[in-house]
């Protein structure tokens, strides 16, 4: 309560002062350190000693504490300031230099991939970077921020040798007492699985295999007429046409890529009526006057009318349509048609096609001329990789991203892998870095363990499923999360995505325990008291791995941001309503203790209300309290 207190307080009062006051006041220490001597105690009173697995769980969390504590009283932290060849004392015997920063940008954009600095110490260089902390005479230097022309940068520094070596240690112990515990026979997880797969009468007969998870805004034609027929391209020339690479969200994507974004920003879905994304994107573009009368100015009260606008300004600027790469030294800029004065550094010729191409094009598919209009757009390709062939996208690579364009609003379980691992493949790393991304992959999760567990428990074939839908819901909800963008430099860390993965199955975990105990209620009012048996031990047996994964997950997560800004916990929001995610959830794993746990009704009716903690973690500190994790 204390610590999710301190949370809401943060949102008002600032970062700084619930350090001061909270975090950092001596009463919260004092209330850890009792906290601890309670565990110690219970340790004893359990007689866990006599179960070394158990044991070994409860005293890593000791020592995990341990190890904060000497943090905070030992640990030294600053920021320093370095320029280019001017060197800094770190200590008395030890000086340091600046020799070189420099920004590393995703291949043909201007998007930035890392920061990197070169710190000269003696002989030695030392490589400071996003991800990658530079260690000097037991002194941790991570990345901050850099000056604006380039020759200075801004370093977190870093010196708390014992408290990191105590808290990894807590963390190894952690990891062995969790893998002991699940091996051991001197659980209750083997005997709540022999209650839970007791032979029952056939709930459900119908396998849901192949149902749709979310109705994507269906019919969302429904929501506009035409008096009189649109104009519309010629559907294989739009089609060629969406193949067209374009500098897009800092990527380099088909322009059916940003077709279909502006298709579902402005009607909902990835197509309309019967045209594809395509032929809305491209017919606008050409036809702009009757389209913008009937999408926009015939619906301004729709919801959205005002992003819609947005959207079509941003269309009108050419942030849509930057077609035209043209490398300047090291440098690729792109360009979109029309009268923008370009660099004198790009040849007439050149300027000419940039400025003309499109309007030529326009002309030959009014004019009905089909295969002239071919004809520009291969040249608009073949001047693409004139200019940067070696970064554009290959055709394997560019025909995958049309595919999943085609998969984006269609939301069958068959088929969230293959989005998943398309999405993989286009962005460049796992698909765990926004709410979008990790509301897929939970729902993926959840698909996973139906169809593990659903010949065992058939309950889990509505469960499971329903729980899939609310997940695929969300990340439809989530609107601009759904466009494929590179990740920034802090988030380029294998460790990461480990971190979000565990997170998340953990929160799978927690997400069927709630809908189990909704069922489990269900059993309770119509005393079907076999059924409820056998979904209580159930449940049971899902809190060891859910709570397991949840603790790996946080742990995982201090580890990264260790090495990424070097510091394992700031008590960021996110990480504050984790831990208080995981105390919650960890009460009814000790109904030795609490007796009451041992009652069906009442442990439902807690892991039900206990999801309330998930929903916070998730949505409220996204979208509510905010912090360094509010990205995702």
């Amino acid at each position: 309560m204390c610590i999710g207190f301190a949370t809401v307080v943060e949102k008002y009062r600032g970062t700084a002062f619930v350090g001061e006051h909270i975090y950092g006041a001596w009463w919260f220490s004092a209330l850890w350190a009792v906290l601890t001597v309670a565990s110690l105690a219970y340790i004893m009173k359990q007689h866990l000693y006599k179960r070394m697995a158990v044991m070994l769980l409860h005293l890593s969390f000791v020592v995990i504490l341990v190890g904060a504590l000497v943090t905070h009283l030992t640990a030294q932290r600053d920021t320093i300031h370095l320029r280019v060849g001017i060197p800094y004392h770190l200590t008395s015997t030890s000086q340091i230099t600046l020799k070189e920063f420099r920004i590393i940008n995703y291949p043909g954009t201007d998007a930035p991939l890392d920061y990197q600095s070169v710190i000269l110490h003696g002989n030695e260089q030392v490589l400071v970077s996003m991800n990658k902390v530079g260690n000097i005479d037991n002194y941790r230097l991570f990345q901050q921020s850099y000056d604006s022309d380039g020759a200075g940068v801004s370093l977190g520094l870093s010196y708390d040798p014992y408290g990191i070596a105590i808290t990894y240690f807590g963390y190894l112990m952690l990891l062995i007492g969790i893998i002991a515990t699940l091996l051991s026979r001197h659980t209750q997880m083997r005997s709540l699985y022999r209650k839970a797969i007791r032979p029952m009468a056939l709930l459900f007969t119908i396998l849901y295999s192949c149902v749709p998870m979310v109705a994507s805004e269906q019919s969302s034609s429904a929501l506009f007429t035409s008096a009189a027929p649109l104009p519309v391209i010629d559907k294989d020339i739009a089609h060629r046409m969406g193949s067209i690479q374009v500098l897009y969200n800092n990527r380099i994507c088909p322009l059916n890529t940003v077709a279909t974004d502006f298709t579902m920003k402005m009607t909902g879905s990835a197509s309309w009526k019967d045209y594809s994304a395509d032929e809305v994107f491209f017919s606008w573009m050409i036809y702009y006057m009757p389209w913008e009368k009937e999408l926009l100015l015939n619906n301004p009260k729709k919801k959205g009318a005002e992003d819609r606008k947005a959207v079509v300004e941003m269309f009108y600027n050419g942030q849509f349509t930057k077609i035209f790469p043209y490398r300047i030294g090291h440098a690729v800029n792109w360009y979109s048609p029309g009268g923008q004065v370009l660099p004198r550094e790009i040849p007439v010729k050149e300027q000419f096609f940039i400025k003309q191409s499109m309007d030529f094009l326009t002309e030959a598919i009014v004019t009905g001329q089909r295969d002239r209009a071919f004809e520009i757009i291969a040249k608009i390709k073949l001047f693409q990789r004139d200019m940067i062939g070696d970064v554009l996208p290959s055709e394997n690579r560019t025909q995958a991203e049309l595919f999943y364009n085609k998969l984006r609003s269609i939301k069958f379980p068959v088929l969230i892998t293959a989005q998943l691992g398309l999405r993989w493949w286009l962005s460049g790393h796992i698909p765990l870095s926004n709410g979008y991304e990790t509301m897929l992959f939970m729902a993926w999760v959840l698909l996973v363990l139906t169809i593990v567990l659903f010949r065992k428990f058939r309950f889990f074939l509505w469960i499971g499923p329903l729980a899939a839908c609310c997940c695929l819901l969300v990340a439809m909800m989530t609107g601009s999360g759904s466009q494929i963008t590179p990740l920034m430099p802090v988030l380029q860390s294998p460790l990461l995505s480990v971190h979000v993965m565990t997170v998340m199955c953990a929160y799978a975990l927690f997400a069927l325990q709630m809908m189990l105990g909704v069922y489990a209620l269900y059993c309770s009012l119509f005393t079907i008291h076999y059924s409820l048996e056998r979904v209580t031990a159930l449940s049971q047996l899902l809190l060891y791995p859910a709570i397991f994964l949840l603790t790996i997950g946080i742990f995982l997560g201090a580890v990264w941001a260790n090495v990424s800004w070097g510091n394992y916990w700031s008590w960021d929001p996110k990480e504050s309503w984790a831990l208080i995610t995981l105390m919650v959830y960890a009460i009814p794993l000790h109904k030795a203790s609490i007796g009451a746990f041992s009652k069906p009704r009442f442990y439902h009716i807690y892991m039900i209300s206990a999801f309330l903690a998930v929903l916070i973690t998730y949505f409220g500190v996204n979208f509510v309290l905010g912090g360094m994790h509010s990205y995702a």
